[in-house]
């Protein structure tokens, strides 16, 4: 099951909003206390410092006595990409759901996206959540147009347990059946974090970001879209959507636990223990293990096109950002940076100066 939490941190989950109906964000307004630590040798990125403060107040405002410690700081995933005309771009890893803790996260990178120019993200959820045309539209190449249902691509017992789980976490609905597999694997695995986990989307990095960006003015970029999403999340063959479907149900006792360890890791800013994280998930041992050939075959043309493929166009926005002149907030899915497919990569070895933000 840890591979395919993982994905919560390269795909924003939006199937939600079509079951649950749009859920407001508390408002979040922090402010940022840092420190300076070294970082590694071996890091492949230069690091660069942010200002210190009085160390006053913890993280969630609160005044601490002389002498004592606040609670650990969040640190986040942050870089500066910086071409050779001496033009910058933040680039931020986020995580796609939260708890209280994301605002740790978020008073420490907020004074960083107040002195850009605009905010870059996968898509602006927030308007998205207002745009009921889209949605339908969207959705719309879910259904199944032939006549068919759900239950006529998919095994009985997989159908009636998918079934039960969504009537629990009160998210099923009889139409669904006129949708596709696609489209059950993905409200199967919302309704598995609405049931199993106490992590959700409203404390979303991304969300909070953008709710930021519209409350100080500053332009919201999408370097996707949610179309381009949903598009791609409804290309893959229906062997895929039944493994997906069945790993999702079989590992749901442990996908709590799964989320939290992810969420930790992406809360303490270890990169070096993030990424090793992740590059073990999809270890050829471990896939072996529980796969068959095939289905191995299936999921790593998965994990390819959901992260490596992606990584190669949001480095071609980075690049064209970089080039208009302007300061950018780039942030997206921190499974998007890491190792050496990721966009910090990417940018070291096209010549770009990629230094860690390190608190």
């Amino acid at each position: 099951m840890k591979r395919l939490t993982a994905i919560i941190l390269s795909v924003l989950i939006i199937f939600s909003l079509f079951s649950c109906g749009v859920r407001p964000r508390p408002e979040t307004d922090g402010t940022t206390e840092t420190v300076r630590t070294e970082t590694e040798s071996e890091t492949p990125a230069a690091t660069e410092s942010v200002p210190e403060t009085d160390g006053s107040e913890t993280e969630d405002g609160s005044e601490t006595e002389e002498g004592t410690e606040g609670p650990d700081p969040a640190a986040p995933l942050l870089w500066r990409v910086t071409d050779a005309d001496g033009h910058s771009l933040f680039l931020f890893g986020t995580c796609h759901v939260g708890d209280e803790r994301s605002d740790a996260v978020f008073s420490r990178v907020v004074p960083v996206l107040d002195e850009c120019d605009a905010l870059a993200v996968e898509f602006d959820v927030v308007a998205y959540e207002k745009n009921a045309v889209q949605m339908a539209k969207d959705t719309a190449q879910y259904l199944l147009t032939d006549g068919s249902t759900v239950s006529d691509y998919m095994p009985q017992e997989l159908y009636d347990r998918s079934c039960e789980l969504l009537e629990r976490a009160e998210m099923y609905s009889a139409i669904f059946d006129r949708y596709n597999l696609a489209w059950w694997a993905q409200m199967v695995d919302s309704a598995i974090q609405e049931l199993y986990s106490d992590l959700d989307t409203d404390k979303a990095m991304d969300s909070m970001l953008i709710d930021h960006a519209y409350g100080i003015e500053i332009p919201v970029l999408e370097v996707e879209s949610a179309e381009f999403q949903l598009t791609l999340l409804n290309t893959f063959d229906n062997e895929l959507y039944l493994l997906l479907i069945e790993d999702a149900l079989d590992g749901a006792d442990t996908y709590g636990d799964d989320l939290d360890e992810l969420f930790a890791l992406w809360l303490s800013g270890d990169r070096d223990a993030f990424w090793e994280y992740l590059s073990a998930e999809n270890g050829e041992e471990e896939l072996s293990a529980d796969y068959t050939e095939e289905q191995i075959a299936l999921i790593e043309d998965y994990n390819r096109r959901l992260l490596d493929d992606r990584n190669l166009g949001m480095f071609d926005r980075a690049v064209e950002y970089l080039g208009s002149g302007q300061t950018v907030f780039f942030a997206v899915g921190a499974a998007h940076m890491a190792n050496g497919v990721g966009l910090v990569q990417l940018l070291t070895d096209a010549g770009y100066t990629v230094e860690e933000v390190n608190y």
